[in-house]
């Protein structure tokens, strides 16, 4: 991952989530992810590295491969998130993070 989100804070039980592009399987989010149902939004302050420098990222989330949109960008809780796109990214659960 190239950068590492400032804006990250740590959390209890939570576990490092890959997630990427369900087309070119790029990866690009490692995401914090704090329970056991399905991945349905990217909070920004559990997002902990990223393939896009999310300081200077305005809009939605993108592949940086195939620029394939992945993520539609809203707030919740007064917290910047990225809305996925049902069927648009794979996730894998990372042991040693």
């Amino acid at each position: 991952m190239k950068y590492k989100n400032p804006y990250y804070r740590k959390r209890r039980n939570t576990f490092p989530l890959e997630v990427s592009c369900g087309n070119c399987k790029t990866p690009v989010v490692i995401y914090a992810k704090g329970s056991k149902g399905n991945l349905i939004k990217l909070q920004l302050p559990r997002i902990i590295a990223s393939e896009v420098n999310l300081e200077e990222n305005e809009g939605n989330l993108f592949c940086s491969n195939c620029r394939e949109e992945l993520a539609r960008k809203g707030t919740y809780d007064n917290n910047v998130t990225y809305w996925i796109i049902r069927g648009k990214v794979n996730s894998k659960r990372l042991n040693n993070y």
